[in-house]
């Protein structure tokens, strides 16, 4: 255990000094009105045909993501407002708690109940890749959430409207809603419940979580603008989709939570705590375990005299054998009988 946390921590920390070194090589920091600093850069990106391309953009640096499977710290499109963004006391960028408030209740309304866990957020640059002169990039930037269940998990809309689109390679269902003038898309379904031109409810079935046009069972949920059947193309530097936080929360009607913003540096600490606690607890266990031989061999009954010897531990002089009692004359049997 102690060997994985040490992995873990040292994986954040080099993680931490490559994203630095990379914000060194910057060839502008843009101020956002919050006082948000967004890292101008020169950055890699490598296409499905493994093509080194580069890309100027600008995007949000250093962001711990919760439950954003293996990238631990990517950059976010600036395009992503910055409302939903904090910033600790090391400077590091992490996911607003408003956002984490408004993908949970995506999640609970996608499953049918508090179920899964989110992936991937709205703006993060994701699938690192390491190009051909050893410089590490992302393959293009997420245009929605996703969420994960498990493989044929029932799926239900988020927000009602006119079905738009039922199914195609990647398993789209989309959902226009007229009260927002918005689409909301939902990829790699299976076992398609709804047809173009069907009207849903919020909350009606339209499939199953599958991994159709995917390589696992997960769920991307994408919103734009207007009335649309198809989703955006995830492998480019450019984010088109449009931010789904306003609507959802006004949709589902959110409210801040209060929790705390969860940090790299909040990662690294708890992970410490929890490796004392282990620490602690396991010296508690020996010390109690030490506790109990102890007052075992203090209620052992220690023999200190053996049957058929004297007072010793058994190497005294051995008992005398009682004297046979004489048989009276009287009884013994005449001479030559």
């Amino acid at each position: 255990m102690m060997k994985k946390m040490l992995a873990v921590m040292l994986a954040l920390l080099c993680l931490l000094l490559g994203m630095t070194a990379f914000a060194q090589e910057a060839e502008e920091v843009i101020t956002t009105e919050n006082g948000f600093e967004l890292t101008k850069e020169y950055r890699w990106f490598v296409n499905q045909y493994k093509t080194v391309r580069g890309r100027t953009v600008t995007y949000y640096d250093n962001v711990y993501a919760y439950n954003h499977g293996d990238y631990v710290l990517t950059p976010f499109d600036a395009n992503v407002p910055d409302a939903y963004f904090v910033k600790d006391e090391y400077g590091a960028y992490a996911i607003a708690p408003i956002v984490l408030d408004i993908t949970d209740a995506m999640r609970t309304k996608l499953y049918g109940a508090d179920e899964g866990e989110t992936y991937l957020y709205y703006g993060q640059y994701c699938e690192r890749i390491a190009g051909t002169k050893g410089r590490v990039g992302f393959s293009g930037v997420h245009e929605g959430v996703d969420f994960c269940y498990e493989d044929g998990a029932p799926l239900y809309a988020i927000l009602g409207g006119e079905i738009t689109r039922a199914g195609d390679s990647n398993g789209t269902v989309a959902v226009y809603s007229a009260e927002y003038d918005v689409t909301v898309l939902y990829l790699h379904c299976e076992d398609i419940e709804v047809r173009r031109g069907d009207v849903v409810e919020a909350g009606d079935m339209i499939g199953k979580e599958g991994n159709k046009g995917s390589g696992s069972p997960y769920t991307h949920v994408e919103m734009r603008q207007g009335r649309h059947t198809t989703s955006n193309t995830y492998r480019d530097t450019k984010l088109e989709s449009l931010c789904p936080y306003p609507i959802m929360q006004e949709a589902l009607g959110v409210a801040e939570s209060g929790r705390q913003p969860v940090t790299a540096a909040a990662v690294m600490q708890a992970q410490i705590m929890r490796e004392q606690a282990e620490a602690a607890a396991k010296a508690e266990a020996e010390a109690q375990e030490e506790a109990e031989k102890n007052a075992e061999l203090e209620e052992l009954d220690i023999v200190d005299e053996l049957p058929g010897t004297q007072a010793g531990y058994g190497f005294g002089e051995e008992t005398p054998a009682a004297e046979a009692t004489p048989v009276p004359e009287a009884t013994l049997p005449p001479a030559g009988a």
